[in-house]
C-alpha cells in the first residue's frame, strides 16, 4: 500500500524535492530525489514542456494544465486550478487543505461539462472526494459504472470459435483439419458459433481492472477492484486494444457499455483531453485549463438559456466570419469566437472566455489590451 500523500500544487506553482519530501510517509531524501527525477524526465520529454518546465536547479514549474501525473514509483502529483492559491503564484496552496479541497471540487465540476469524456454522468457529487487523490476519484467513477453493469448482467454474443474437437460441431475447416488431424481421423477441426461473454467490451473492462489492480489505492477501493475482477474471472483479457475498440463500434448492445468504454480508453490507451509523451510516467490525465474553462462557461450558459426560455441559440466556437475578404471573393483569416448568442438569426451577444485572476488594484484589472482588441474584432465583424 502506497502511504504517500499526493503533492497538490496550483497552476504555475514552483516545487522541488523538499515539497515532495513533505508529503512522503517517511522522510527519505533518496526516494524524494528519485521521484523528482522521474517528474523531471517526464518534463524533459519532447512536447511535455507545456505541462511542466524546469525552473532552475532541482525545481519544476507547472503550467496551465490541470489534472494528475503519477510516476512509475507510484507517487502522484496533482495540479489544481489556480483560483484558490495564495497571492504569490509560486507558493500555490502550501498547507491550506481547505483551499486544496475547494480547488479539487471546482476541477471536478468543470470536468462534468466536457464532451466525449465520461465525467458528466458519473455522479461526482455523490462521491466522497474531499481527501481522496484525483486518480482514485476517477477509478471510483469507473468502478461505479462497472458495478452498475454487473447488476444488469454482462452481455454475451455469438462468436465464431475455431477448435480441434473430438466430435463434429459446426463447419468443418478442411485445410486446418488436414494439417492438424492427418494422423488423427477421430478428430475434427471445426468452426462454430458459440454464445459467450468473451466479447470485446468485456475483454477491455477485464484488462482495465487488471491494470488498476497494479496501482495502490485505499483498502476499500482495492477491495472493489478485487470484487469486480472476481465477476470477470472467466473473461479473457484483451490482447489488442485497438482491434477490440474497433469491434465495439459494430456491436448492437454496446450502448450499455458507452461510459465504461470511455473510461477504458482513458486508462488503457491514455486517450485523454491532451496527449503527452514519455515512458517514465505510469499514468497522466491532463487538461488545458483554458479549454476546460471555456467548456465550463459554455455549458452553464446553454443551461441558463434553456432554463429561462430566452429563445437564444448559443453557438460554441462559431466559424461563420472572416477578418478579410480578398478581391470580393475569397475569405481569409477565419475568426472563431468562443461563444455567440443568436436571436432571430442575428448575433445578439458575444463572449470570449479568459482563464485569468483579475487584479482589482490595477486600472486595467489585469486584462490585456490584446484581449480587448480580440473582442472588438468579433463585435465589428458580427455587427453585434
Amino acid at each position: 500500500m502506497n502511504k504517500n500523500k499526493p503533492l497538490c500544487i496550483a497552476e504555475w506553482q514552483v516545487f522541488g524535492i523538499d515539497d515532495i519530501k513533505a508529503v512522503m510517509a517517511e522522510n527519505n531524501s533518496e526516494k524524494a530525489q528519485k521521484i523528482f527525477d522521474e517528474l523531471k524526465n517526464f518534463a524533459d520529454e519532447k512536447g511535455n514542456h507545456i505541462f511542466l518546465n524546469s525552473y532552475g536547479k532541482n525545481r519544476l514549474k507547472a503550467r496551465n494544465y490541470v489534472g494528475l501525473i503519477q510516476t512509475k514509483s507510484g507517487f502522484c502529483l496533482e495540479i489544481l486550478p489556480k483560483t484558490f492559491r495564495l497571492v504569490n503564484e509560486n507558493e500555490g496552496f502550501k498547507k491550506h487543505q481547505d483551499k486544496i479541497n475547494k480547488a479539487k471540487d471546482l476541477l471536478l465540476k468543470m470536468l462534468k461539462t466536457l464532451k466525449n469524456l465520461p465525467f458528466k454522468q458519473s455522479h461526482i457529487a455523490n462521491l466522497k472526494t474531499q481527501n481522496a487523490p484525483l486518480l482514485e476519484i476517477f477509478v471510483m467513477m469507473f468502478l461505479n459504472e462497472v458495478e452498475m453493469l454487473i447488476k444488469k448482467g454482462l452481455k454475451s454474443n455469438y462468436l465464431e470459435r475455431e477448435q480441434n474437437r473430438k466430435f463434429l460441431k459446426g463447419r468443418l475447416l478442411f485445410s486446418q483439419n488436414l494439417k492438424h488431424n492427418f494422423a488423427h481421423k477421430e478428430r475434427f477441426f471445426t468452426a462454430s458459433d458459440e454464445f459467450t461473454p468473451n466479447i470485446a467490451p468485456n475483454k477491455l473492462i477485464k484488462s482495465t481492472l487488471l491494470l488498476l489492480s497494479t496501482h495502490h489505492f485505499s483498502v476499500k477501493t482495492n477491495a472493489r477492484i478485487a470484487q469486480s475482477r472476481f465477476i470477470f474471472n472467466e473473461i479473457i483479457p484483451s490482447q489488442n486494444y485497438d482491434k477490440d475498440f474497433a469491434k465495439c463500434e459494430n456491436l448492437r448492445h454496446v450502448k450499455d457499455y458507452e461510459l465504461l468504454l470511455l473510461w477504458c480508453k482513458i486508462f488503457l490507451k491514455k486517450q485523454t483531453f491532451t496527449a503527452y509523451q514519455g515512458s517514465q510516467t505510469a499514468f497522466a490525465l491532463l487538461f488545458d485549463m483554458n479549454k476546460l474553462f471555456e467548456s465550463f462557461v459554455a455549458w452553464h450558459l446553454k443551461r441558463y438559456v434553456a432554463h429561462e426560455q430566452c429563445k437564444y441559440e448559443v453557438k460554441i466556437q462559431d466559424t461563420d466570419k472572416h477578418l478579410l475578404l480578398e478581391n470580393d471573393k475569397e475569405n481569409k483569416f477565419r475568426i472563431r469566437p468562443d461563444i455567440v448568442g443568436y436571436k432571430n438569426n442575428k448575433a445578439n451577444f458575444i463572449a470570449d472566455t479568459k482563464w485569468k485572476i483579475l487584479n482589482f488594484s490595477r486600472n486595467d484589472y489585469g486584462v490585456s489590451q490584446s484581449d480587448l482588441y480580440q473582442v472588438f474584432a468579433y463585435l465589428s465583424k458580427y455587427q453585434c
